[in-house]
């Protein structure tokens, strides 16, 4: 008995036998917790198309079957620990792949959308709050695994990402459907004297937002960051396509100011939301200050700024800006133009923007009128004509059809 209190007894068994005897462990354990999660998932799944909203507890069952073997084994060896991490994170990507698949569904039923608003928007936020507690079990049980359990670690964060992005899409698509009248009313005459479009926008995000706050905290900020670019985008966008012309600097300064007092609400707004995308802000205030400035060098001198801190802004969004400011005149336009160019071939990487901070790559602009530069054409027209304001720009001409082979008789 002191020797077997003392630790000075070997190992009853062999090292043979006691690695079979592993080994039929982890195989019943493969089975057991694949058997195991299919039906946790299948009874939480019945529960996501009911017209009653019910807590799920998907997340906490899936890691209380896993961590009940992953923890009891390391007491037999470190090695058997490793194995029995590498086994219950198979099992976890295998079971998330699965989850994944079965979120996509749910989402693509059409009669999902039969669901109250309320109860389909609750479930959905349920399921992306599945991801955190599910995303810090595969990396704790990818930590302790051997080398070779990355693989599988990087499936089950694969798996995670996807349903967060599909989850955040469908939020996203769902509140904007409901701001979208709010911003069919933007730029337009009334938009200048009444504060009635951008009240609706902002009323309606923050009512939504306490629904969003039910999320956790890492896809909460994710998507409140998304809703932040989104909300720009859909501002700016009326603006670029043109819907206001400003003839005189007095109606510049009114339309620079307006979008100065819009762009503060809004920044007010997403920081009480808490959103981390502070590098949205100075968008709207960019604008308004090519719209205001009145000589050719100060413009320059913002549009070089407006590149440089969204590279994927193109010449035709400046070229749109100028439109509406009224810029007719060809030499300072292609002089404002021309940073942008230069700016653009200067740095070739920074258009490779990613996702997360693209702005202008989603804002498309009416086509360009066709500027006379050919030597050709500018012979063509009188002196008088090209120096009129009204005529520097003519419409793109028709391309002629090709020729169609005649029928051989």
């Amino acid at each position: 008995m002191v020797a077997l209190e003392n630790g000075e007894l070997g190992p009853l068994l062999s090292a043979g036998t006691l690695r079979g005897l592993e080994d039929e462990c982890v195989t019943d354990v493969k089975v057991q917790t694949r058997a195991a999660l299919l039906r946790v998932l299948q009874e939480d799944e019945e529960q996501w198309g009911a017209s009653e909203d019910q807590p799920s507890s998907l997340a906490q069952d899936v890691c209380e079957l896993l961590e009940e073997h992953t923890e009891r084994a390391p007491r037999i060896s470190q090695e058997f620990g490793e194995r029995m991490a590498h086994c219950c994170l198979a099992g976890l990507a295998e079971f998330l792949q699965s989850f994944q698949q079965r979120v996509e569904r749910f989402h693509e039923n059409p009669g999902v959308r039969e669901l109250p608003p309320d109860t389909y928007i609750s479930r959905t936020i349920a399921l992306v709050n599945c991801g955190p507690p599910l995303r810090a079990l595969a990396e704790r049980l990818a930590r302790v695994g051997p080398p070779e359990s990355e693989p599988a670690r990087e499936a089950a964060a694969s798996a995670l990402d996807r349903v967060t992005r599909l989850c955040h899409r469908v939020l996203a698509d769902l509140l904007f459907q409901e701001l979208q009248p709010h911003f069919n009313k933007l730029m337009r005459r009334k938009w200048l004297s009444s504060t009635e479009a951008l009240d609706g926008i902002v009323g309606t995000l923050g009512a939504q937002a306490l629904a969003l706050r039910r999320m956790q905290d890492e896809p909460y900020q994710t998507l409140v960051a998304e809703l932040h670019r989104r909300a720009l985008v859909e501002y700016v966008r009326p603006l670029l396509r043109g819907r206001l012309r400003c003839r005189s600097a007095r109606t510049r300064s009114r339309v620079a100011g307006r979008l100065r007092e819009d762009a503060a609400q809004l920044q007010r707004l997403f920081r009480r939301l808490e959103s981390q995308a502070s590098w949205l802000d100075a968008v709207v205030p960019h604008l308004a200050e090519v719209l205001q400035l009145e000589d050719t060098p100060s413009i320059q001198v913002e549009v070089g700024v407006l590149v440089r801190d969204y590279p994927d802004i193109r010449r035709k969004h400046v070229a749109a800006l100028l439109d509406i400011r009224g810029l007719r005149n060809a030499s300072a336009r292609h002089e404002i133009l021309a940073v942008a160019r230069d700016l653009e071939l200067s740095d070739p990487g920074a258009l490779a923007t990613s996702r997360d901070r693209a702005f202008f790559a989603d804002i498309p602009v009416p086509r360009p009128p066709f500027c006379l530069g050919l030597p050709i054409l500018l012979g063509r027209l009188p002196v008088s004509r090209l120096t009129r304001p009204g005529l520097t720009c003519l419409p793109l001409p028709r391309r002629a059809a090709p020729p169609r082979p005649r029928a051989q008789l």
